[in-house]
């Protein structure tokens, strides 16, 4: 079977465009001949992954970000195509890819050529979609206050930095004006309380915002989903404890709670901005449940652990 690449040329204010080139030579050289589709808007991945593997195309390759490969799975499991997924991360984003330990575009192509597969999590969410409820899969991560409100920042006017930089300049302000938000949650139907949050992370990646290491703790193929919640913190205590979001001792923080479940509903007073995969998609409340090992993911090597 032929491998078929998705191209999002757009990912990371365009410079995926200018990398593609290059990356495209060292697929060809290390797969030989693959068809290439470029998208052109949001939502055509997920298109272009339904008819490449209506086709019989396999593997299908999301080059690109976060947000790409989401697309992609989207396609996929709506339609429930089986075939084997496979992550280009030419985009610097790429909270899934450091989950799958692929440190640079050499280290992806090299996996996509040896083709180790592994069967892989993803979780049903239902939300608040802007035309109404919506059902929509996520691999990476659900981020809820905080993380809702950054990514609408970084589309409306922070894509001039790289990867984390934009995160955190889009956090700036956000956190300055007391970014905080009253959510209860039920974890496999258990009240387990209200908080006042400034965000919550639903995971089963462990990185998120250009390698924030969120959910240290989760695992791509254990059928669960790993929820990290931070309790109301200022611009001043980010600051300050910064390099705990990068050190995976972010459990260690009085004001993280974290907890596993296979499903979870948060719930808001306010409409609390949600995010999947780095791209806001709407609004509490949100149920998400996990299906465990539903996606075949071509991975550096299936013996080592997520």
């Amino acid at each position: 079977m032929k491998a078929a690449v998705i191209v999002n040329a757009h990912a990371e204010s365009g410079i995926a465009r200018f990398r593609w080139p290059r990356v495209a030579k060292m697929l060809t050289r290390h797969l030989g001949q693959v068809e290439v589709r470029f998208t052109r808007k949001a939502g055509d991945a997920g298109l272009l992954a339904h008819e490449l593997a209506s086709a019989g195309f396999d593997p299908v390759i999301a080059a690109g970000g976060d947000g790409t490969l989401n697309e992609v799975v989207n396609g996929l499991l709506s339609n429930q195509c089986d075939v084997r997924i496979g992550v280009l991360p030419i985009a610097s984003g790429g909270d899934f890819a450091r989950t799958l330990g692929l440190g640079s575009l050499s280290d992806a192509v090299e996996t996509l050529a040896a083709a180790h597969c592994r069967k892989v999590d993803a979780i049903r969410t239902r939300f608040q979609g802007p035309d109404g409820p919506t059902e929509r899969y996520f691999v990476n991560m659900a981020s809820i206050g905080l993380g809702g409100l950054v990514t609408l920042a970084v589309r409306d006017g922070w894509r001039f930095l790289p990867g984390s930089l934009r995160y955190l300049a889009a956090c700036i302000p956000k956190l300055a004006a007391g970014c905080v938000y009253k959510v209860r949650l039920f974890l496999d139907g258990v009240d387990t309380g209200t908080f006042g949050v400034t965000i919550v992370s639903l995971a089963n990646g462990r990185y998120q915002g250009g390698g924030i290491l969120i959910a240290p703790a989760a695992a791509i193929d254990n059928g669960l989903i790993h929820i990290t919640l931070v309790e109301q913190v200022s611009l001043a205590e980010v600051v300050r404890h910064l390099p705990i979001l990068y050190s995976g001792e972010i459990y260690t923080y009085p004001k993280v709670r974290h907890w596993q479940a296979k499903r979870v509903r948060v719930e808001a007073e306010s409409a609390a901005p949600l995010e999947l995969d780095g791209e806001p998609v709407g609004t509490l409340p949100i149920d998400a449940e996990v299906l465990p090992q539903v996606l075949r993911l071509i991975c550096p090597n299936p013996k080592t652990p997520f």
